[in-house]
């Protein structure tokens, strides 16, 4: 999709925009993207595009440090991660991964939480402005609504599922935004995501029927995915499995035949990918991507070393026997690189001869080999969705609804991709189970799904993260007790007891910012905080 691509980054720098006004007035103070008031009609082709373009922005943000960060620190407060930074003193940044810090003055909470409803309000505005216009054709007009809904979908799910309820503003005023409007209640917001899903499918062509030049922005099958999730984080089983079957039977998607090709960066839009973030080069940080740089080896790789993986996800995969993700997901320090050509041994950052991060288990995913590391920057697309995923979403909706041979059906074509053993003879909790299991391997590190999953998944009664952090959690007592890896238990500033301080009942959501409270009289913060 040739004009979404570089015009990511160049249009979070570079239109002038219409302001939301004073700064004492609204939390989203902040120019509009993409929209130039003295020429920027939006009765023009281009400024449409531009405008519609911006909207995707929002979704990794304009910096490291809106959006990329704090879904690095989500995934890092789960049992998959750790911080991992162990050559700088970050207190901020390590207590929002183990529970100390988390408070409603934490910058990088705010700017997920603002750049969510900033993407919400520029959605907005194209919605209206579709409706005015007169001299666009009414295809495209209809087109750009959709995808306007998609995205605003979007974004208003990631606000459900880290601050819980939440302003829904769908109007555009440029002098107000969402000043003075209270929270909405958790089922509305889905409501309101569903809706938006609904009316964005009805609409958008397949992945195939769009022009080469558009190829990228989102499509039926997106929205779909999309729907589906929503329905089963939602706990509307029947619709969810329904959604995800109507993706299935399209055939639009399928698997990459080998699970490390999902992640080359010359794997442009392939066939798993459901819908990706498309640039000509990414948002660099140095010549690298975001995620890339963040998650890099610092000092040895030019990466800032973000976002260790542990060795309680290293020891899932070595227990299911699945060598094709374990190494495809984690790269070692001192290990031969997965799928690398020439061979490469990743090397060991040290510090006075002990290890600058917390385990040495970087991510693989996110990894570009040297021989890939070309342009300025380096190219990366980041898949928001994918087939996989689908898969398991309808998996879990039919374990839900009692069909287990079903389940299985979904189950078994993402492990066979993997060359692991069908799941047979499953039924009801421990069929769930397998499923919650096999999305932590097939999906770890990428977004915040194990996050997401930890905190939405009851079992025994409680929430898994219940289960899994908390002085007697699993994963704390693990760590604690069990633990004899070399490096995690070395002894590091970020602590061996991560998640210790959890507290149940306030943990599973992120508080409301402190400058959002403090713009709106009307907003009530989480419990907790």
């Amino acid at each position: 999709m040739q004009p979404i691509k570089r015009y990511f980054t160049i249009l979070l720098a570079a239109f002038a925009v219409v302001t939301a006004g004073s700064c004492s007035k609204s939390f989203l103070d902040k120019e509009l993207i993409g929209i130039n008031p003295q020429s920027g009609s939006l009765d023009n082709e281009e400024n449409a595009r531009a405008t519609m373009n911006a909207c995707y922005a929002y979704i990794d943000g304009g910096d490291w440090n809106q959006v990329w960060f704090p879904r690095l620190q989500m995934e890092s407060s789960s049992d998959n991660g750790w911080a991992a930074n162990d050559y700088q003193d970050r207190p901020i940044e390590v207590g929002v991964s183990d529970f100390t810090g988390v408070n409603p003055f934490v910058s990088y909470i705010e700017n997920f939480y603002k750049n969510m409803h900033e993407g919400i309000r520029n959605c907005n505005y194209m919605i209206k402005g579709m409706q005015e216009v007169t001299a666009l054709p009414q295809a495209l007009r209809d087109r750009y609504t959709a995808e306007a809904k998609f995205l605003r979908a979007y974004f208003y799910f990631e606000l459900v599922k880290n601050f819980g309820a939440d302003v829904i503003n769908n109007n555009f005023d440029p002098a107000d935004a969402t000043t003075f409007l209270p929270r909405s209640p958790v089922a509305d917001l889905y409501k309101q995501i569903i809706q938006d899903l609904q009316e964005a499918a009805a609409v958008l062509p397949e992945r195939d029927q769009y022009a080469s030049v558009d190829v990228g922005r989102a499509a039926k099958g997106a929205a779909l995915g999309l729907l589906a999730k929503a329905y089963l984080f939602s706990g509307d089983y029947p619709n969810a499995e329904t959604t995800a079957q109507a993706v299935i039977t399209a055939k639009k998607y399928s698997l990459e035949t080998r699970f490390s090709r999902i992640f080359e960066p010359e794997n442009v839009n392939g066939v798993e990918s459901m819908f990706e973030v498309n640039y000509v080069n990414a948002a660099p940080l140095s010549r690298g991507p975001i995620p890339g740089v963040l998650t890099g080896a610092a000092s040895v790789d030019g990466g800032w070393g973000w976002f260790g993986l542990t060795s309680d996800l290293e020891n899932a995969y070595l227990a299911e026997g699945d060598d094709i993700r374990r190494t495809a997901t984690i790269l070692k320090a001192g290990e031969q690189v997965d799928n690398e050509t020439p061979a490469r041994i990743f090397p060991q950052h040290l510090i006075n001869g002990k290890p600058a991060h917390t385990s040495f288990r970087y991510y693989r995913k996110f990894y570009i080999p040297l021989a890939k590391r070309v342009g300025d920057p380096w190219p990366y697309n980041h898949i928001i969705m994918r087939y996989a995923e689908l898969l398991l979403i309808h998996a879990e909706a039919a374990a839900f609804n009692n069909k287990p041979d079903v389940a299985l059906l979904s189950l078994n074509e993402v492990r066979n991709r993997v060359e692991l053993d069908d799941r047979s003879g499953l039924t009801g909790d421990a069929l769930k189970a397998a499923i919650w299991q096999e999305r932590r391997l097939e999906l770890a590190g990428e977004g915040t799904f194990r996050w997401d999953d930890i905190r939405r998944i009851t079992t025994g009664g409680k929430k898994l993260i219940a289960l899994l952090m908390g002085a007697n959690g699993t994963f704390v007592k693990y760590n604690t007790t069990v633990n004899t890896d070399p490096v995690e238990t070395a002894g590091h500033r970020e602590p061996l007891n991560k998640g210790f301080y959890f507290r149940e009942g306030v943990h599973e959501l992120w508080p409301i910012p402190a400058a959002a409270m403090n713009s709106n009289g009307a907003l009530e913060q989480n419990h907790g905080y």
